[in-house]
């Protein structure tokens, strides 16, 4: 992968005031597990080293995107709604089409599957974060928000697995209807298993760690657990919190 998307990974760290601050370096943590993961799953996968190669160049880019989405967190939180979800979407799909486009010279078929790929990836991947937590009433639960998101995240992937493969067939000749389906289940689950375990490292360090889970709370609008505990001890006698 080209050097191109790691310095936008530099300029994420250095351009925002709320990341000078030497606890931001714990978000690359996340970020040498998944690569680490990634690099433990090649070498049991019995992969050519083409595949390797190209799905390797997809894991990388999209976990900087993510990284970058966490690194910008605090300044997409200043937007609400529907153009937050807008800009950390076109965030992580430019970032993350970084990394094939500072790999290949040309623009190319195989460039536009690469790109359209992040498309539908970012989009379930937001999407997913948007139904667990709407699904969560908008409350810092780990476990039930983890759950959901896991849910949400296969699902979505097979649904924009769908949309992938029509614009493959447009590019390259369309498969029978019976291997369409089979490809469409099966490469849906593995990509949804691959985003689920791609974000599942930095929603660890989002939950366990304060100063990731402001952001965390900040970027997805959750109420913190202390101010869910004041409102319940609000709520039972009406008792005064200090």
């Amino acid at each position: 992968m080209g050097l191109a998307i790691w310095l936008v990974l530099i300029l994420a760290f250095a351009v925002p005031k709320a990341n000078r601050d030497i606890r931001v370096l714990l978000i690359l943590a996340p970020l040498v597990v998944v690569k680490c993961l990634w690099s433990a799953f090649i070498q049991h996968a019995n992969a050519n080293s083409t595949d390797a190669l190209e799905f390797g160049l997809i894991f990388n880019s999209m976990a900087v995107g993510v990284t970058v989405l966490w690194l910008t967190a605090n300044s997409l939180a200043r937007f609400k709604g529907v153009i937050r979800f807008l800009l950390s979407f076109v965030m992580l799909v430019i970032v993350a089409g970084f990394g094939p486009l500072s790999y290949y010279t040309d623009f190319s078929e195989e460039m536009v599957l690469f790109l359209a790929l992040f498309v539908f990836m970012a989009l379930t991947m937001l999407v997913a974060f948007t139904l667990s937590r709407k699904l969560c009433k908008g409350k810092y639960r780990p476990v039930c928000f983890t759950l959901w998101l896991a849910f949400w995240t296969l699902l979505g992937s097979v649904l924009a697995m769908g949309g992938f493969f029509i614009v493959g067939s447009i590019i390259f000749s369309p498969p029978s209807f019976s291997e369409a389906i089979l490809m469409l289940l099966l490469a849906g689950s593995i990509f949804g298993l691959f985003l689920y375990a791609l974000n599942l490292p930095y929603l660890i360090l989002g939950f366990a760690h304060p100063f990731f889970r402001k952001r965390l709370c900040a970027s997805l609008s959750l109420k913190p657990k202390t101010a869910i505990a004041k409102s319940n001890m609000g709520s039972n006698g009406g008792e005064n919190v200090i």
